[in-house]
């Protein structure tokens, strides 16, 4: 077998399976879930015990305040859909179209040749290689250090986010704007980079503040909230994407990730919402 024939053999199944990602998001999403409640009830129950070492922290990111996060999330997102669509079809733009537009302009021309290469760098931080990547070697540490719930809360938020994404996107089927500096392919709205960094770097900086003291958790939140919205303010810049596709995904990324971090800090520490999941879980399987 040639070079070619063995990178098509397994290019192929890859462009299937986003293919039918594409056309099946909420499917695959709710399998993804249901996956994950098979995995607690398995956790509850005993099963797999050498993978789930997890260590208590005296982190605590749950409390109603994530899920208040989550909600006010869900909110912004549904009122920018809303937006969207009703401003999508009138011309000439009016509404939040013709917002985007004004923003588009007034930031493209703003942006000197000379910094540009800096914001293709610094776009490339949501580019899907790089996402995937990053959350592989992620997800195979935490298996490797034998952290299944945070693994799985991991592998939740950052799927989650990524099916979420494109179900919007094939819904919406929205343009991206003219005359983007950097050629991007698929619908605008809401912006994958986006939502992809909100919820990896989200999770990554619950993993590595769990593990660290106090005093450096505030930078350690800081740093991956400037990395996210400075993803996302370069497809604003590089004319990728409208304003409002960028809020949507950050929108989209921060509440999913919210509502995952809520449930798996009760998972970790118990309580009536571990009960009512576990119970989820055994539905499936009785």
């Amino acid at each position: 077998m040639s070079k070619g024939m063995r990178v098509r053999a397994v290019v192929e199944p890859v462009v299937l399976l986003v293919q039918w990602v594409d056309g099946h998001a909420i499917g695959a999403l709710l399998l993804l879930l249901l996956a994950a409640a098979c995995m607690l009830r398995w956790r509850a129950q005993g099963r797999a015990a050498w993978l789930w070492q997890d260590r208590r922290t005296d982190l605590r990111p749950g409390g109603n305040w994530l899920l208040a996060v989550a909600g006010l999330a869900a909110t912004a997102l549904a009122l920018l859909v809303v937006g969207v669509q009703q401003s999508q079809s009138l011309q000439p733009p009016q509404g939040l179209m013709a917002l985007d537009l004004k923003l588009q302009n007034a930031v493209s021309a703003g942006l000197p040749p000379s910094l540009q290469p800096l914001v293709r760098g610094w776009t490339m931080l949501g580019d899907l290689r790089v996402m995937g990547l990053l959350s592989l070697v992620v997800g195979l540490w935490l298996l490797w250090r034998r952290q299944g719930l945070q693994l799985l809360g991991w592998v939740v938020a950052v799927a989650g986010t990524g099916l979420w994404v494109r179900f919007i996107k094939v819904s919406m089927q929205r343009e991206r704007p003219l005359d983007g500096l950097v050629h991007e392919a698929g619908f605008s709205f809401p912006s994958g980079h986006s939502a992809g960094t909100a919820a990896i770097f989200g999770m990554l900086a619950w993993l590595v503040a769990r593990r660290l003291p106090p005093r450096w958790r505030g930078g350690v939140l800081a740093v991956a909230a400037l990395l996210a919205l400075g993803t996302g303010l370069s497809r604003v810049l590089l004319s990728v994407h409208h304003a409002s596709d960028v809020l949507a995904g950050l929108c989209l990324g921060l509440g999913w990730t919210a509502l995952v971090l809520w449930l798996t800090d009760r998972v970790e520490h118990g309580g009536g919402a571990l009960r009512a999941v576990q119970a989820e879980a055994q539905w499936p399987l009785r």
